[in-house]
């Protein structure tokens, strides 16, 4: 069973508990592995550590964009969409400019096809107008 840093073991509810605040948002895919599987979601959650806890050469603000890019490749089906949207907000919310999203996006056009930018503009402009509804909100 994972522990915690005290070495109390975690159940799956506090494993995917650690992986929203990490990540910003409860993803259900996430909650059922994590009850079911807490061995790998204690494995998943060691390895975002590795990938974004420690000093590396890409900042925040690279990571996010280059989950845009990969999601927005990817196009494995609408449940993506709510994905790349959450990576798309939290880019923009780093400093990222929608130009310098969809400049990222163009450069995948070439091998993988103009469906990238459609695909993933489409999705940034739906993220902004959610940020802003969200900001309205507010």
């Amino acid at each position: 069973m994972p522990a915690d840093q005290s070495g109390e073991n975690l159940d799956g509810k506090e494993l995917a508990a650690e992986l929203a605040r990490r990540r910003g948002r409860v993803y259900p895919a996430h909650q059922f592995i994590a009850e079911h599987f807490p061995d790998y979601m204690d494995a998943l959650l060691n390895l975002d550590h590795v990938i974004r806890g420690k000093e590396r050469r890409f900042d925040e603000k690279m990571h996010e964009l280059f989950h845009i890019i990969a999601l927005a490749v990817e196009m494995s089906n609408p449940h993506n969409q709510p994905h790349l949207k959450q990576h798309l907000k939290k880019g923009i919310g780093l400093g990222l400019d929608p130009v310098e999203i969809t400049e990222a996006l163009m450069v995948c056009v070439n091998p993988c096809g103009a469906k990238v930018v459609t695909y993933g503009v489409t999705c940034m402009l739906e993220a902004i107008e959610e940020m802003k509804a969200e900001e309205a909100k507010k």
